[in-house]
């Protein structure tokens, strides 16, 4: 009777393990899809929900944020260990924080050459106006789309309880 228990509990903690092993990659997969989604619902998921701010940009494709979908794609697993699971954006995406974070950039004489040539190309008023615009910065709205979430605390709370009991099954 004993030697059974005892083999029912080596058993148990063989999947436990695997379970352990497993549960980094699988929180890492689900904070990436997560935060993918925040672009497919246009607004950081939260409790209350935070929907970006229309961009008023006149050469705009797509919806808010998503122009080429790039920072969408560039969400990954930068780092999965049994301790620490780290996901975000790369350091070569240099507008992802901006937009993340919200604040200024600077206006450069580049900028207002570029706002000409966009005026000429187009003849939209709003180029015109960026390129004789007093200010020195443009204000960047935030629109977070990585970040702490009571709902995205919630989805992992419920995915590691399901694993957990799909693994000791």
């Amino acid at each position: 009777m004993r030697n059974r228990n005892t083999q029912k509990f080596v058993i148990l903690e063989a999947k436990y393990k695997s379970f352990r092993r497993r549960l980094p990659n699988k929180i890492a997969i689900t904070l990436v899809n997560f935060f993918k989604r925040n672009f497919k619902v246009g607004g950081f998921v939260d409790r209350p929900f935070k929907k970006w701010r229309k961009s008023r940009y006149p050469g705009k494709r797509g919806t808010t944020m998503v122009q080429s979908g790039k920072t969408r794609r560039d969400i990954k697993k930068l780092q999965v260990s049994p301790r620490k699971v780290v996901v975000g954006i790369g350091s070569h995406n240099k507008y992802a924080e901006i937009h993340n974070t919200g604040g200024k950039i600077p206006i450069t004489p580049k900028m207002r050459r570029f706002f000409w040539a966009k005026y000429y190309e187009t003849e939209n008023e709003f180029w015109k106006n960026m390129a004789l615009t007093p200010k020195t910065e443009i204000d960047v709205p935030q629109r977070q789309f990585i970040g702490d979430s009571k709902a995205l605390k919630t989805t992992i709370d419920r995915m590691i309880i399901k694993e957990l009991k799909h693994a000791l099954q």
